[in-house]
């Protein structure tokens, strides 16, 4: 089904981008011109006198060979700023989703398993502010905190893990704790809910019949069959933040795919704008795509045939 969806992807991405109201040949030429003759010849260069499927067809084969067109305001290629963009917007994912992991799973099996007073108001409260603050002020207050007053964090320089893997970490780890910290607590949810319902299973029941530990029977029993809610919740969050880390990466001042696509809505660059929304829409489904082969891998009564 990969293949339908992505034709079907992109179709409404194309049209939903020229449903948008204004004229893509002033917006090339500029609105200082508005001769009728530069303005129509400008449209026929651009193919857009053609029917909407003639337009669609040649822009499909167009990015089917790696050409997403030029941006209007630059005049570069738009393959080349996605490129850019793009291995920003991938850390930022893959730190922030290791971080919610990381903090959601150990906050969610605590609260399952743990009879405690304190364990279960930790939990409670953070699931309360982690889904409760904004984000824009989360980012906002870390900044504040740790780059303004306590000067422990520099902004505006993220390199990437290759080029110097220290820093790399270090500087995406406020941005990253900003898009961690909400769905880490979605995480504890999902886990802690989950946990519950597998620890009432006969076969839990059985291995600590059979005298062992309990750290033993969390996390060999009971955890792996815990995890498919949770990676179920995991493919989610990795195509939001693919795509939606467009608030986060504008107030750390960022260069990520999200922030590209902002810049191209308020520039009015609609080729630039049609090419993220592709480009996070593919990465979405690519992304669901790996959470259900590793559903197999995970559990192994699920078959795909």
């Amino acid at each position: 089904m990969l293949v339908p969806v992505l034709v079907t992807t992109s179709f409404v991405v194309f049209m939903m981008m020229h449903a948008i109201p204004g004229d893509p040949a002033q917006i090339w030429v500029g609105f200082e011109t508005t001769d009728p003759v530069i303005l129509d010849n400008v449209r026929k260069s651009l193919g857009l006198d053609q029917p909407l499927l003639v337009q669609y067809g040649r822009w499909a084969a167009r990015v089917l060979q790696g050409d997403l067109g030029q941006s209007v305001r630059t005049g570069r290629p738009i393959s080349a700023l996605v490129a850019e963009s793009l291995p920003v917007t991938l850390h930022l994912t893959v730190y922030a989703l290791l971080l919610a992991l990381a903090m959601g799973m150990v906050i969610g099996i605590a609260a399952a398993t743990s009879r405690r007073w304190g364990w279960q108001a930790l939990y409670r409260i953070f699931v309360m502010v982690g889904l409760s603050v904004p984000q824009f002020w989360l980012g906002t207050m870390l900044i504040l905190v740790f780059s303004v007053k306590a000067g422990i964090f520099g902004l505006l320089r993220y390199p990437l893990l290759w080029e110097a893997p220290a820093q790399s970490l270090w500087s995406f780890l406020l941005p990253a704790l900003t898009l961690a910290i909400p769905n880490a607590a979605a995480f504890a949810r999902m886990v802690r809910a989950s946990m519950l319902e597998v620890l009432l299973e006969e076969y839990v029941r059985v291995a600590q019949a059979k005298g062992l530990s309990h750290l033993a029977v969390v996390l060999r029993h009971a955890l792996r069959n815990a995890l498919l809610p949770v990676v179920t919740l995991a493919g989610i969050v990795a195509g939001y933040l693919l795509g939606g880390a467009v608030v986060v990466e504008q107030v750390f001042a960022m260069s990520g795919l999200g922030r590209l696509g902002l810049q191209a809505i308020v520039q009015r660059d609609y080729p630039v704008l049609q090419a993220v929304v592709l480009v996070a829409a593919t990465l979405f489904v690519l992304v669901n795509l790996a959470t259900d082969l590793l559903y197999a891998a995970i559990d192994p009564r699920v078959e795909y045939r």
